[in-house]
Parts: C-alpha cells; structure tokens; sequence
C-alpha cells in the first residue's frame, strides 16, 4: 500500500512540473498574431514579392511598384546560375509605402500573373551555418 502512494506522489509532481508557467512568454505579440512572424524579424519599410515572372527584370518591378510609392531598392533574387527564382524583395523609402502595399497586396497583378506579397522576414540562423 505504501508503495502506491509513493508512486501516486510521483506522478503528481510529474504532472504538476509539465503544467505550464504563470507568465509564459509567447514568441509572438497577442495583439495581432497573423502579421508577426514566429521566427525572425521583419525588414521596416520592406515587402516580400513573390510570384514573379522569370524573364521579369529589376527595372520592370521598380517602375511597377513605383506607382504605390517611392521605391528605394529593387532585389530579385537569382540561383547560382543567374536564373530567377521567382521573388524579390522591394525597399520602399518609409514605412507607409510599404504597408500601403501590404493593404492592397489581394488585388495586384503583374503580367497577369498574381503576386504574392508580405512583410519582408529577416530569418534567424537555427543551428550551425553549413560551411561549403
């Protein structure tokens, strides 16, 4: 019978230590947790363009986005081989542009092809970097 209750005891603590804190710390804000990213931090006055078309240039984004805002840089990002990869990065000159953009990211389209558009996320190294 002692026996049980030890083993009852036991469990207790383990159940108790697996509740969860009082003050847990959330990764991300509560306020409104679809525009943070879980991992990373967002670029300021930066957005994610996806969807482009390859034979698209830089010069053909800076003159589309331009209408939304004064662009400030323009980066699609290329495989080793120069090709492209199919999204880019557009650094607007303030922060209102740039969420200006984010508003109205459902409707645009560019060369009838829908771009898929967000917060620019710088991501955090998880682990070792590889080293080639």
């Amino acid at each position: 019978m002692e026996t049980e209750s030890q083993a009852q005891t036991s469990n207790q603590t383990q159940t108790d230590s697996l509740s969860p804190s009082p003050n847990p710390v959330s990764p991300v804000p509560l306020n409104n947790p679809t525009s943070v990213p879980r991992y990373g931090t967002v670029i300021p006055n930066r957005i994610f363009v996806g969807g482009i078309d390859f034979k698209t240039n830089e010069n053909d984004l800076r003159k589309f986005f331009s209408q939304y805002g004064s662009v400030k840089e323009v980066k699609i990002v290329n495989d080793r081989a120069g090709v492209s990869k199919g999204y880019g990065f557009i650094t607007f000159e303030t922060q209102e542009d740039a969420q200006k953009i984010l508003q109205e990211a459902e409707k645009l389209h560019y060369k009838d092809k829908k771009l898929n558009i967000g917060p620019a996320i710088r991501k955090q190294q998880v682990g070792i970097p590889r080293m080639y």
